[in-house]
């Protein structure tokens, strides 16, 4: 995929405009006369957050079991360089490019950027977590998957997210990157990938549709340390749960 590509993908899926693709991109926030409630009317390029019929997050519940021919996701992640980004809305780690992270079926695609909310965007049975990470994908037609890991507050603190609190730029727009510092994805991941599968939309403007979303199923331990961190640079930073439409929710084992 091409630089320029990635970079759109990366403002697009964060609701951070870069400026060399959008210097006068409409302002919004979490609260208020721009918050989630009012996103489709800030501006024409927003109107599928109130107009879209497959929009996320979503409250998952009566999933339909997977059969055993189901595609089952693939992860590939690898070490990259510490490249973080304090986009006025969330921490984003922006991905190294050039590298295939994870295969769906016969389709491969390319981690794009990872970002936090706090509460956890997705709900399981009407319950939040207190934070998620959303790991964002792109394929060779820029056709997006995100997958969704849920953190629950434990004894022990997570190494990778360790790492990453140990650098996260304080001030909006700015950006850290130091190449000798690097950071797996995979430890972000819980030991077991079972999931649930839907189409659905970023859950920031411009709320595109179309995307595949991967909701792991199993949480992965912070420390209270940690989720205080955390919640110090961004805390309701949560879209509310939108209808479901009539989609189907798929389990997978």
């Amino acid at each position: 995929m091409k630089l320029k590509s990635i970079i759109l993908l990366i403002a697009l899926a964060s609701g951070f405009a870069a400026a060399t693709d959008a210097p006068h991109a409409a302002h919004w926030t979490y609260s208020g006369e721009e918050g989630p409630a009012h996103w489709g009317a800030i501006s024409k390029d927003f109107h599928t957050c109130e107009a879209g019929r497959a929009e996320s997050p979503i409250n998952i519940f009566k999933a339909k079991k997977a059969p055993d021919s189901f595609s089952r996701i693939q992860f590939h992640y690898a070490a990259m360089p510490l490249d973080l980004l304090n986009t006025g809305h969330a921490m984003q780690f922006v991905a190294e490019p050039g590298k295939d992270s994870v295969t769906l079926g016969d389709t491969s695609y390319q981690l794009v950027q990872f970002h936090f909310h706090s509460p956890g965007e997705e709900r399981f049975a009407g319950k939040a977590s207190p934070l998620d990470v959303h790991l964002v994908h792109a394929d060779a037609n820029g056709k997006m998957l995100v997958v969704a890991v849920q953190f629950k507050v434990g004894k022990q603190a997570n190494p990778a997210l360790q790492t990453l609190l140990a650098h996260m730029p304080a001030k909006v727009n700015e950006h850290t990157h130091i190449d000798d510092i690097l950071v797996d994805p995979s430890g972000l991941l819980p030991e077991q990938r079972g999931y649930y599968t839907y189409s659905g939309s970023l859950t920031t403007p411009p709320c595109s549709e179309g995307v595949t979303w991967i909701e792991l199923k199993q949480p992965v331990s912070i420390s209270k340390a940690q989720l205080q961190a955390m919640r110090k640079f961004y805390y309701h930073n949560q879209r509310p749960v939108q209808p479901l439409n009539g989609r189907e929710i798929i389990e997978v084992d």
